[in-house]
């Protein structure tokens, strides 16, 4: 390996710590036992000849694989160490990532955990991310990504809301309440309201009286009484067994959205990102549709 890399008897001896010698004999033994030629030799420089190529990959991913082995072995005795880069979206990342991110760090104290939350969606690679939790579709075909399941939205309001104003027995009857607007963070279009009755699939935009593009906003919009919203299932589900929030089905069909588990494609992914990126997988698919 490192005569191929250097292609030089000299160079290679001295990383080495061997003579040109010694190493010029080790290279003739190799071919005697190989029984083919794996350098072309001139007074200047060495270069590999074909078959010194093909065998020189060859050894090339074994290594690899031997290295990436020790270090499994050493995390194994030592403990796992070391940093993550965790990226994802707002909601996702406050209500379900960072209570996970709890949970993991409780197993494995020595790994230090960063948890970037951003709308729009960050540049995962540029950003050096490890582990990015995504929900929409993908934007980097170049991710190694799984599918945790899907989320939808759910109408919902605050009981103290329809206690003051009453409570819309139709799709048209939103008109003539307060409704609470998320626009989308990549697309900058504001969430279509859509209804399904029967046959017939209506589109709804009542006049919104307040628009955020943080969900965290809305949230705490719906929550208070402010008016109607339509929430993440995952975020209201709870809520409305608690009592906290009242659904409005009307008909109401909101947004289905894959959630997806990504690393960025690299040849060799540390235990304990790998650790990590199994962990927020399993526990994920608990909180989704499949």
């Amino acid at each position: 390996m490192n005569v191929a890399e250097a292609e030089n008897f000299s160079r290679a001896a001295q990383s080495l710590h061997l003579t040109p010698q010694a190493v010029s004999l080790q290279i003739s033994q190799l071919e005697s036992w190989l029984g083919v030629r794996l350098f072309h030799r001139s007074t200047r420089r060495m270069a590999l000849t074909e078959d010194g190529r093909v065998f020189y990959e060859r050894c090339r991913v074994g290594l690899q694989s031997i290295d990436q082995g020790e270090r499994e072995l050493r995390d194994r005795a030592s403990g796992i160490t070391g940093s993550i880069k965790v990226a994802s979206s707002l909601s996702l990342g406050q209500l379900l990532v960072a209570p996970l991110l709890a949970q993991f760090n409780e197993s494995y104290p020595d790994i230090r955990i960063e948890l970037v939350t951003q709308n729009p969606w960050p540049d995962t690679v540029d950003l050096g991310m490890d582990i990015g939790v995504i929900g929409g579709p993908l934007l980097n075909v170049s991710l190694v990504a799984r599918r945790v399941g899907r989320f939808t939205h759910m109408l919902c309001a605050a009981p103290a809301y329809l206690a003051a104003k009453g409570t819309p027995k139709s799709p048209q009857e939103l008109l003539q309440h307060c409704c609470i607007g998320l626009r989308h963070p990549r697309t900058n279009r504001i969430w279509p309201w859509t209804f399904q009755s029967a046959r017939r699939q209506t589109m709804l935009e009542p006049p919104f009286s307040f628009i955020t593009q943080d969900p965290a906003v809305q949230r705490h919009l719906v929550l208070q009484g402010a008016g109607i919203g339509q929430l993440t299932d995952y975020f209201a589900r709870p809520l409305i067994a608690s009592g906290a929030l009242v659904e409005l089905p009307l008909g109401y069909g909101g947004p289905r959205l894959d959630v997806h588990v990504f690393i960025p494609q690299r040849e060799h992914t540390p235990r304990r990102i790998k650790l990590l990126n199994d962990f927020l997988y399993e526990r994920l698919k608990q909180f989704f549709h499949s």
